[in-house]
């Protein structure tokens, strides 16, 4: 359940949590984790906020899958989301909810 095998199959479980982020990525070539968070890390705020506990669950789930994989999912996570939670307004409603890999990054 928590294989995230391509940035574009990291897209469809985004878009499956939050149908909306389907518009950030409209017209994009989805070319790497990165690229996929950087177009989340701006919006995600807004998501889970207006989001049921069992969609914040998924995501954070999301989010500690990527960070335990190591590699380019890890970094992506780390430098394009969890670096900067505190300015994109996540911290404290992910932070409960990461598990140690994930929370280490957390700014």
């Amino acid at each position: 359940m928590h294989d995230i095998a391509s940035p574009a199959a990291l897209a469809e479980r985004l878009i499956a949590l939050f149908p909306l982020f389907a518009g950030e990525l409209e017209g994009e070539e989805i070319e790497s984790y990165h690229q996929v968070v950087q177009r989340l890390a701006p919006v995600i705020a807004g998501y889970l906020q207006n989001s049921p506990e069992h969609t914040l669950d998924r995501f954070c789930e999301l989010v500690n899958a990527m960070a335990d994989a190591g590699g380019d999912q890890e970094n992506a996570i780390s430098t394009c989301l969890l670096e900067h939670a505190t300015q994109v307004g996540i911290r404290k409603i992910i932070r409960p909810h990461l598990g140690a890999a994930a929370r280490k990054e957390l700014r």
